[in-house]
């Protein structure tokens, strides 16, 4: 179920013996403040959801003055649908430690985290695993290829939490702490881990800066279009013929062609109602609108987000109004409880569309969008930002359906 470009292509990378750490050298080679020019050059982005430059997230903490510094590999994956970073981990570990590596020496850390979802329990294993071959062939905890390089790594197993996806939520989770989110700023670049610099990155994307400095690798830079360079793993699902893990280069597909062609249409004869193109903390697309390239741009010009790269494809069998009802249990539970507008909000989202389900209450759709727009400017982190959404899209594009109070069936 794999279309494979980059970091998918090949034989599994687990023999940590016939690995031989190419990109590492090459960023040693080039030293820290090419590799962060090559990183920047490459147009990177994040591939968690947020989409921020990791070239400039770099460089803003290699600027800073520190005695200690951290990075953080964020395997707390969460998100309803997404899969690709627990396939990276099982599959890819040594392409991720690459990453981690190449991003602290960067950045002038000797420390690093790797934080993986408790539920992962495979990955769990392989990367302890990969850990400590790494540490008997010196490769970690020792001076690299008899550098000045020197990385200590460590493997936190996260408790389940969805929140703490967010970067200081997993911060405060590493620490011992409850994970919640803290406020910002100041950013983790300023005052992270232990109070230190402490530059958090996604699995996806500590692998793309593993073939973005290997020399052998096809140019990052060439692949995709300016603004949305390189490839993106898609973790395809809901009611598709062919779901599963892709990797596409950006702009190369439509949306259309992802659900048709790699997706393999819909099951059994079933007409697409809409996608929700990256996770439930994005906004519908309904099924006439996709035909547009699969691109950070193109998304932000309807106003929408690649976000986790989990596309889930639904079918005109299925209930709206339950479909609204489980997205926001899952926020209601969720959430932190930390800021009053996250946890309140989505308290009265569930509120309204039980009323709805059981006493055919109509929704205001007004008070929902105030309540999203409420939550959008004062939650304190991303994930409490994105949780409504799914909800307000589907209300916005069925308001009919709702204003005339009759169930949510396509």
């Amino acid at each position: 179920m794999i279309q494979e470009k980059l970091y998918l292509k090949g034989d599994k990378l687990l023999d940590i013996y016939g690995y031989e750490f190419k990109a590492i050298k090459n960023a040693l080679k080039l030293g820290r403040e090419n590799t962060i020019k090559k990183v920047k050059e490459s147009e990177l982005k994040g591939r968690g959801g947020a989409g921020f430059p990791t070239g400039i997230k770099w460089e803003m903490a290699a600027d800073i003055k520190a005695e200690q510094k951290f990075i953080v590999c964020n395997g707390d994956e969460g998100e309803p649908g997404t899969f690709k970073d627990r396939y990276l981990l099982e599959e890819r570990p040594l392409k991720v430690l690459e990453g981690i590596m190449i991003a602290a020496y960067a950045v002038g850390a000797d420390k690093a985290y790797i934080y993986i979802r408790g539920e992962y329990s495979k990955a769990i294993d392989v990367f302890l695993k990969t850990i400590e071959a790494a540490r008997k062939e010196k490769i970690l905890d020792d001076y690299f290829e008899g550098s000045d390089f020197k990385l200590e790594l460590k493997l936190i197993r996260g408790a389940g939490a969805y929140v703490c996806g967010d970067e200081t939520s997993l911060i405060n989770s590493i620490e011992g702490k409850r994970g919640r989110s803290r406020i910002k700023p100041p950013y983790p670049i300023e005052k992270g881990l232990y109070n230190q610099p402490t530059v958090v990155n996604n699995v996806e994307s500590l692998c793309c800066t593993a073939e973005i400095l290997n020399p052998d690798s096809e140019e990052f830079s060439q692949l995709g279009i300016k603004g949305s360079r390189g490839t993106k793993l898609l973790c395809l699902s809901g009611d598709l013929n062919k779901p599963g893990l892709y990797e596409v280069e950006f702009a190369s597909v439509t949306l259309k062609e992802i659900i048709y062609d790699l997706g393999g249409g819909l099951k059994e004869g079933e007409n697409l109602r809409f996608v929700i193109p990256g996770g439930i903390s994005t906004a519908i697309i309904k099924s006439e609108n996709l035909d547009f390239p699969y691109s950070y741009q193109d998304f932000e010009k309807r106003g929408n987000s690649l976000g986790s790269g989990a596309v889930i494809a639904v079918s005109k069998k299925h209930d709206l109004l339950d479909l609204m009802l489980n997205v926001s249990r899952f926020y209601m539970d969720e959430t932190c409880g930390t800021c009053f507008p996250c946890r309140e909000g989505n308290r009265q989202i569930n509120k309204i569309l039980k009323s709805f389900k059981n006493d055919g209450k109509k929704i205001d759709a007004e008070l929902v969008s105030d309540i999203g727009n409420t939550i959008r400017l004062a939650a304190r982190c991303g994930l409490g930002q994105s949780s409504l959404n799914f909800i307000i899209s589907v209300i916005e594009n069925y308001q009919t359906d709702l204003e005339i109070g009759g169930k949510l069936y396509a």
